[in-house]
């Protein structure tokens, strides 16, 4: 039976959100971002019996070291969801060491860029001149999934294959549901919005974006009543007003601000601002209190279990 990528420990914890990587735009290691962590965007999601992974920014490095361990030899199953092509959210797929182990089958999904398949974009990334082991060559199994607005992903109960389904096909129940939401806010060709449901839970996955103005009505419709919501808050208002504006990327005001209007659970503020070191986000995470309770700062090594809170 495949190992999933799960802790034997971890049976009970069906909806377990864990923190790789939360940082924005580049990598920023240091002493100043020890608490809440310099890698990129990485997201693991243990949910059923199935692994998702959402963005391959930096963090992915250490989360695929873990999985090897976790699987032990076993074999692996796994998804990767990644939300746009830019190079935080894919510098740590080439060493992502699963993708070298003959027990792991990935299933990679992403958006259609700039003409291109998830498979033409990520591709080049992992193959010379750019990097000197080609993806192609590779032992693990790996299928990719392009994805158009609104379509779902789905694994039904007792099956670890997932599916691509039209939002309006409701003919196969689902144990794992996947909402992908493209939006446009995010320069220059906008980002997929990932909607998590399993066992009465949400969780809603929206980095790389920004709200000029009133939220995508669509995404608040998407978003409304979720358990968790991660949610891209780069900047301070301040820098946001003198210099960020159009950048793609949101304030931790407009976070609180949507946080409100789709009335979710949880807030983690996500895709910090690199040049930002722990006390400026501490100080980011309190204003953001005072207008939204239950929001909290993501940090590198935090974990969220949706079904036993």
């Amino acid at each position: 039976m495949a190992n999933n990528g799960r802790d034997p420990m971890a049976k009970t914890q069906h909806f377990l959100v864990r923190f790789w990587g939360v940082r924005g735009s580049y990598p920023a290691p240091g002493p100043q971002t020890v608490r809440h962590g310099g890698n990129t965007t990485c997201v693991e999601v243990q949910v059923g019996t199935h692994t998702i992974i959402l963005d391959a920014g930096s963090g992915l490095i250490r989360l695929g070291r873990d999985l090897l361990r976790r699987a032990n030899g076993g074999e692996l199953s796994l998804s990767l969801l990644i939300t746009h092509g830019h190079g935080d959210h894919l510098v740590g797929f080439p060493f992502f060491t699963p993708l070298f182990d003959p027990h792991t089958r990935i299933s990679i999904f992403g958006p259609r860029l700039a003409g291109q398949s998830i498979e033409q974009l990520v591709t080049p990334i992992m193959s010379p001149p750019y990097f000197p082991v080609d993806l192609r060559t590779l032992p693990s199994g790996r299928t990719f999934y392009t994805l158009i607005n609104d379509e779902h992903i789905i694994w039904r109960d007792g099956e670890s294959e997932p599916m691509v389904r039209d939002k309006n096909d409701d003919s196969l129940d689902a144990e794992v549901r996947v909402i992908c939401h493209s939006t446009e806010c995010h320069p220059l060709n906008g980002a997929l919005v990932y909607h998590i449901e399993h066992a009465g839970r949400r969780l809603v996955f929206a980095t790389d974006v920004e709200w000029n103005g009133e939220p995508e009505a669509g995404f608040i419709t998407l978003a409304k009543g979720a358990d968790l919501l991660i949610h891209d808050a780069q900047y301070t208002t301040e820098d946001y007003k003198h210099a960020k504006h159009g950048y793609g990327h949101s304030t931790a005001k407009m976070a609180t601000d949507v946080a409100h209007a789709a009335q979710v659970r949880r807030l983690v503020l996500f895709h910090h601002e690199p040049t930002y070191d722990d006390n400026q986000l501490d100080r980011m995470e309190e204003e953001a209190r005072a207008s939204f309770a239950n929001t909290y700062s993501a940090c590198d090594g935090m974990e969220i279990d949706l079904l036993g809170t």
